[in-house]
Parts: C-alpha cells; sequence; structure tokens
C-alpha cells in the first residue's frame, strides 16, 4: 500500500475516532433521555388516569348522595313504607338511574332483596349478593365490583364502581346502590386523556378497548381491587425513531466526515509525499543506471534536506562511478593486452626456434634440411593458425554486436543444437527433456552460439571418460531456464568465481573466451549464467532469460 494511501485512510480514520467515542456516549445518553422523558409521561398519564377513575368514582357517589337526599326518594320511601313493591316499580330505579348520569342503580330492602334494579330490571324481587355486600363497606367511596349486565350475547359481568347509601323513614330503611359501569365509553376517555392503549379487564377477560400504540411498547396496570384492573400500554415508537434518527445524523455526519477527511487527506498526503515519490522515482532511476539523476521537488524540514542530500549523492556517485569506470577499463584493458600478449608469445616461441633450426641448417649445407624444412613448416603453420584463433576470438570478444531481440521457443532452439551432435563422441549419449512453450525474447543467433558453447565443453569434459550429457529446457512464472549437465570431473569450487573471466581457462590450449563471450552475451539480454553441480560428479551451466509474456 502506498504511503499516500497510508496518509489519507489515516486522516479518515482520525475523523471517525471523535465520532466512534461520541456516538456511543451520545445514544446512551439520548437514550436515558428519552427514557426518563417516557417514564416521566407514563407516570403523569397513570396519575392522570387514576384521578380520571377517582372522579368517575367521586361523580357517581355524588349523584347517588344527590339521589338518596332528594325529595323524589324521600316521597319513595314513604309511599313504600306500607307497600313496597306497590310503590317501587320494577321501572322505578331505571328512572332514577338515568336522571343521574348512573348507569348502575339498584334498589334494596332491609334484607336484601332487589325492589328495582335499573341495569337489571329482570332482577326484582331476587337476591342481588354482590351488589348488597356493598352496603357492609365501611367506606364511602365507591368500590370496584362485578355486576351482571344483560347484553346481545345475554347476561355477562361488567367491572364496575358502586357505593351504597341507605334511605331511612320511621323504621323503614331502603338502600340505594349505584355507580358508573366500566365500558367502552370511559376506556376511550382514558385512551384520549394518557394518549395510551387503554384495556379494561375484569379478571384475565377484556371487557373494553380503546386507543392504539405502536411497538415497541411498556405497560402499566392500575389493579381496582379484585374486580378489575385498568392496562395502560404505551408506546417507545418516538423514542425509538428519535434513537434511529439520532443515528442516520451521525451516519450522515460520520460519512460527511470520512469523504471530507480523506478528500483532505489525499490533498494533505499528496503535498507530503510528492518528494518521497520523487525520491522514491530517482532512486529507482539511479537503480537503472541512471547516476545523473536530481530531484526537483519542493521540500523543507527534514524532507528537503534529505532531497538535497539525495541530489549531492547522486553528483557525487556519478563523478566516481565515471572515474571508476574509467579506471576499470583502463584495467581491464591492461589484463587483456597481458593476456593476449600472453597468449600470442607462447606461439612465437617455437616459431623462432623451428626458423632458428631452418636457417643454422640452410647456413651449413645441411643434407638433412628439406626433412627439417617440412617439420618447421609444419609447426609454424600450426603456431600460426593459433595464433589466428586467438585473434579471431579476441575479435569477437572486443566487438560483440547488440542483440536483435525476437521471441524464441527455447525447447525448439534447444532441439535445433542438439541436431548438430546428433552423432556424440564414441561413450557419451544425449538425453534430452525439452519442454515445450518456453518462450523468451532473445537473439537466435547468440543464443545458438551459448548453446553451441555449452554442449561442446560438455563434450570435451566428457572425452575418454564418456558419460550422459543432459539437456534440459524448463519454465517459471518469471524465467526460462535451459541446463546443460555433464558427468566429467567438474568445475572446482575455488574456480567458480573466476571461471567466466576473459582468458581465464582449465584447458589445454584454451583461450578462457568461450564462456566469457557466452556470460556476456547473456548480461545483454538482461539474463544470467549459472553454474553448478559437484565436483568430480560433473558440472551443470544453466541460461536464465526472461520468460516472454
Amino acid at each position: 500500500m502506498r504511503l499516500r494511501t497510508r496518509l489519507a485512510l489515516a486522516f479518515a480514520l482520525l475523523a471517525l475516532v471523535p465520532l466512534a467515542v461520541v456516538v456511543p456516549l451520545t445514544l446512551t445518553r439520548l437514550r436515558d433521555t428519552l427514557s426518563r422523558e417516557l417514564d416521566a409521561r407514563m407516570t403523569a398519564a397513570t396519575a392522570s388516569a387514576q384521578e380520571s377513575l377517582e372522579r368517575s368514582a367521586a361523580n357517581a357517589r355524588r349523584a347517588v348522595e344527590e339521589l338518596v337526599e332528594s325529595p323524589a326518594m324521600e316521597d319513595l320511601v314513604r309511599e313504600a313504607r306500607a307497600a313496597p313493591l306497590r310503590a317501587i316499580q320494577a321501572n322505578t330505579a331505571e328512572g332514577l338511574m338515568k336522571s343521574r348520569g348512573l348507569t348502575v342503580l339498584t334498589l334494596f330492602d332491609r334484607n336484601g332483596t332487589v325492589l328495582s334494579s335499573g341495569h337489571l330490571p329482570a332482577r326484582r324481587g331476587d337476591p342481588d349478593p354482590v351488589l348488597f355486600a356493598v352496603t357492609k363497606e365501611k367506606s364511602p367511596r365507591p368500590v370496584p365490583v362485578r355486576v351482571d349486565m344483560r347484553g346481545d350475547a345475554g347476561l355477562r359481568q361488567v367491572p364496575a364502581l358502586v357505593t351504597a347509601r341507605p334511605v331511612d323513614y320511621g323504621d323503614v330503611r331502603l338502600w340505594a346502590v349505584g355507580g358508573v359501569v366500566l365500558d367502552d365509553g370511559l376506556a376511550q376517555h382514558l385512551a384520549r386523556l394518557t394518549q395510551s392503549d387503554v384495556t379494561l379487564l375484569s379478571g384475565d377477560t377484556q371487557v373494553a378497548h380503546a386507543g392504539s400504540a405502536a411497538p415497541p411498547t411498556v405497560e402499566q396496570v392500575l389493579p381496582l381491587g379484585n374486580a378489575a384492573s385498568v392496562r395502560l400500554t404505551f408506546s417507545r415508537a418516538a423514542a425509538r425513531e428519535a434513537e434511529e434518527g439520532v443515528m442516520r445524523a451521525f451516519l450522515l455526519l460520520a460519512g460527511l466526515g470520512l469523504g471530507f477527511a480523506a478528500l483532505l487527506g489525499m490533498l494533505v498526503s499528496r503535498w507530503m509525499t510528492r518528494p518521497v515519490e520523487a525520491l522514491t522515482s530517482g532512486a529507482r532511476r539511479v537503480a537503472e543506471g541512471a547516476l545523473d539523476v536530481q530531484v526537483t521537488a519542493r521540500a523543507t524540514g527534514e524532507v528537503g534536506e534529505l532531497v538535497r542530500t539525495f541530489n549531492h549523492m547522486t553528483s557525487e556517485l556519478k563523478n566516481t562511478t565515471e572515474r571508476l569506470m574509467a579506471t576499470e577499463r583502463i584495467a581491464a584493458w591492461q589484463e587483456v593486452a597481458r593476456r593476449l600478449a600472453h597468449e600470442i608469445k607462447n606461439p612465437l616461441t617455437p616459431i623462432r626456434m623451428s626458423l632458428e633450426t631452418l636457417l643454422a641448417a640452410h647456413e651449413a649445407r645441411h643434407p638433412s634440411f628439406p626433412t627439417l624444412f617440412k617439420e618447421s613448416a609444419g609447426v609454424i603453420l600450426e603456431e600460426v593458425e593459433r595464433l589466428r584463433r586467438i585473434v579471431d576470438e579476441f575479435s569477437r570478444f572486443a566487438r560483440l554486436p547488440k542483440p536483435q531481440l525476437a521471441p524464441v521457443d527455447m525447447g525448439e532452439l534447444a532441439q535445433s543444437v542438439l541436431s548438430l551432435y546428433a552423432a556424440p563422441p564414441e561413450g557419451i549419449r544425449l538425453e534430452p527433456a525439452l519442454q515445450t512453450g518456453v518462450v523468451a525474447r532473445a537473439d537466435r543467433d547468440q543464443l545458438t552460439q551459448v548453446l553451441v558453447n555449452l554442449v561442446k565443453n560438455a563434450e570435451e569434459a566428457m572425452t575418454g571418460k564418456g558419460g550422459a550429457l543432459r539437456v534440459r529446457v524448463k519454465g517459471t512464472d518469471a524465467d526460462a531456464i535451459v541446463e546443460v549437465e555433464d558427468e566429467g570431473p567438474g568445475i572446482p569450487p575455488e574456480h567458480r568465481a573466476r571461471i567466466f573471466e576473459p582468458y581465464f581457462t582449465t584447458k589445454d590450449g584454451g583461450t578462457g573466451l568461450g564462456l566469457a563471450i557466452a556470460s556476456r552475451i547473456l548480461q545483454e539480454h538482461g539474463g544470467r549464467l549459472e553454474v553448478g553441480g559437484e565436483p568430480g560428479q560433473g558440472a551443470r551451466f544453466s541460461v536464465v532469460l526472461p520468460r516472454a509474456s
């Protein structure tokens, strides 16, 4: 990953760190705040519902008290003193109930017999122990009870808040037990009041329902004795929506912050890394051989000092390299001249001796002069041929042409070279292993010269001994490889460091230029020539070239 990308990512991460710290804390506080607000709203709504129920109970108590104290009730009791059933009709309680806004009203005699029932007229003359038990309550406040009501589905029990008051006239006592039923009207009123879902329950049975609450929800229950309860269901949807809204806002802010930070990071990192990238490019060009590279990017501080030091280094490197190369060229040509002089001097000695012998024999009119002339001429011609060969190889080494690169199938090239050795010397056998499709960009003629030289050297290494001459062609993802391996004496370790030097040889009569020329050809191809094998077990030379894409 590039430094510029890393810096941009670092800016982006730095922008996210505050959000990563702030968002959880903010959400936690928001959640706590919303929970407290919901709890406060629930508490207030529950208190309002409780007050509403108490107000309904108080209105029912007041209505019953006003009924008991009304002149109409006093007249009714006075008339009922002599004949209760004749004075109090079945519909008497219904008229009194409606005039007072009650939904439950029953008139009992002293023994608990129903004289008239406004909510259940058919109970006249029968006992109603549940309602009459209210007369035993000592508290004047209405109490919750379950009363029988007739509906479309028949008789059913519904909860109600009722209170009981006696009506006395002389020795006659009647009881008025009245109140209000907890029905849909009350549920709707409580739903509007508390903004919640209200359910009136009689035990586990739902009696009335009103309102709605979107999930998620939380419940509060108001018990009304053993007769009923009011369940208030509050929605947390608003709080959840607020949390989600804040989260979306934070995510949007995080996205904008991340984008802005990334953009700012790219701009800043580009400004910061431009000198570094220029230095990297300059170092790469220096590695490729351009020693006079100068970095022109402007920078300050430590990076600026680094740029100035790099430019000074390349200037010094160029001058030093030029001096070193000049020195190396002089030393190389001195070595070549020394070796060439040595190689030429060797044939001159037998040539001079042969000529001196001929001159002496000629001057002495020696009778064997013809024979000596013939022998000396042969020696001279042989040494002259040797001189010509040395000069030719030196010329080839000094004037090696630039390679003309083209795709070359290494397997096919090796096969064509081996065809030149179809009839190897006695005792030597060829063992080719040529992989097809291994292609490199090379000069075919120069590469042929390299392989011919290697195969020839392998044959000469096994002269008189024999053995297997193995030629293998194989490829990796990056390289095309040709290996030439013999079973000769091998290369001693102390010679491997110098084996590719010009004029270094271990063979009698060799010039030491063959492997030097092969190594130079491969270097100009961007490849290399490697030597391997164990001493005494043969030598292995590997031609390694970049594989063509």
